[in-house]
């Protein structure tokens, strides 16, 4: 086997069930409240995963917002070990400040974000006293924790291809002085994803098309990619129909790609829809909308910032239509499922889905130019029948091929591949 990393810390043997894997899942960020797509997506395969591993979990969690929801993380595994950390707000002065900071260092600053000693010092300790059959990466930004571990099997998660979203982020950028941290980070993630990815072992997408761009453009090795998965007994069909001329859109506000989908909506789409339907409306729902956002979209009283809610299924079942508009991103758009699960019909642009094999006109609407997207809309608000034909066809879909139990079962077959390298 190839190992990622140096090493100072030697393996000891440890008591586990005969047959299983035992699998140190290193998990940076505290996968609850589920508000993320990345969240979402940890938390439904580590619930598979622990019916066939002896999961030992590491994440960081901070003392005064997580500790109610310690007991969730103990659930997903057969032994927890938090590591407090205390993070600043996004988008408060501290935290830009903080970007300043570290915009000078060699790495991107969102590896730099995740990166703490006493968190590599856990894993360390862990690794020192017990034998691992796999050490599993949940993310890039996190992995440069492991830095000096080697001498047993890596498997980098990626969710996302990150460099792909920081150039998008580059090429969407106007202002010059943000074009050019856009561009210095790009190079950055280039260079840092590129070394992680030939680095371990193995790597797990969630698309066809990132495990493409992985082997072809980075040089990994032993990629798998997995398919994403939706809960369709818990995101079902609502039974009242919907407002009249009303849209939805979910997701965590504090990810800078659904905040740039909003503005573009605002800004770009929502006059050429009120054209055709001047009643038309648009809600928000997720967590920590960004003081950008709120000022950009103050002047269209059409547009609602909701923030985080506990339960996004009444928003979205209260709605007509569904949109997505992203224009930055990467990996694949757990949203999107979940409407669909919902019989909620869909119209999103070719970012908004990417990686998901959904079709045109079958599953849901794409557009990217804003005439067109705004003229799918209007076509779906205007007419019922076309709604409900391509929500019940969106969720027969999911049903067929969208079951987070086939995504774990893939996925622990590449933890097994791995683990025999």
């Amino acid at each position: 086997m190839t190992s990622p990393f140096d090493s100072t810390a030697a393996p000891h043997p440890s008591n586990r069930r005969v047959g299983r894997l035992a699998v140190l899942f290193f998990s940076q960020p505290f996968l609850f409240p589920m508000d993320t797509g990345g969240r979402i997506r940890t938390v439904q395969l580590l619930r598979h995963l622990r019916d066939v591993f002896d999961i030992t979990l590491v994440s960081n969690f901070d003392p005064a917002t997580d500790s109610a929801h310690i007991p969730e993380m103990r659930k997903l595994c057969g032994e927890f070990h938090g590591v407090p950390r205390t993070d600043v707000p996004k988008y408060s002065a501290a935290f830009y400040l903080r970007v300043l900071a570290r915009a000078a260092s060699r790495y991107p600053v969102t590896v730099i974000g995740d990166f703490s000693p006493e968190l590599g010092a856990a894993i360390r300790d862990l690794l020192h006293r017990r034998r691992y059959d796999l050490l599993v990466c949940d993310f890039l930004q996190p992995s440069l924790n492991l830095a000096g571990i080697q001498d047993m099997p890596t498997l980098l998660f990626q969710h996302n291809v990150e460099s792909v979203i920081v150039r998008r982020h580059w090429e969407m950028a106007t202002n010059p002085a943000l074009k050019l941290f856009w561009s210095a980070q790009w190079r950055k993630m280039l260079r840092y994803e590129r070394e992680a990815c030939r680095r371990f072992d193995g790597v797990v997408t969630v698309s066809e098309l990132d495990k493409r761009t992985l082997e072809h453009d980075f040089g990994a090795r032993n990629v798998f990619a997995i398919p994403t998965g939706v809960d369709t007994d818990f995101f079902i069909p609502g039974t009242e129909p919907p407002e009249e001329n009303t849209l939805i859109f979910t997701g965590a506000m504090d990810w800078l790609p659904n905040e740039d989908a909003i503005i573009f909506f605002a800004e770009e789409i929502l006059h050429r829809l009120q054209a055709i339907i001047p009643s038309v409306s648009l809600t928000v729902v997720g967590r920590n909308p960004s003081r950008r956002l709120l000022e950009r979209t103050r002047r269209y009283r059409e547009v609602s910032i909701v923030g985080r809610v506990e339960d996004i299924r009444p928003f979205v079942h209260r709605h007509a239509v569904y949109v997505i508009p992203l224009r930055i991103g990467g990996g694949t758009r757990i949203k999107a499922y979940e409407a669909m699960a919902m019989a909620k019909p869909v119209v999103s642009t070719r970012i908004g889905v990417e990686g998901l094999p959904v079709r045109d006109g079958d599953h849901l609407l794409l557009a990217d130019h804003p005439d067109d997207f705004a003229a799918a809309v209007a076509r779906l608000l205007k007419d019922n029948a076309a709604r409900n034909a391509l929500g019940a066809c969106a969720r027969a879909y999911v049903e067929a091929h969208a079951s987070w139990q086939h995504a774990g079962a893939v996925f622990a077959n590449a933890c097994h591949a791995v683990a025999r390298t």
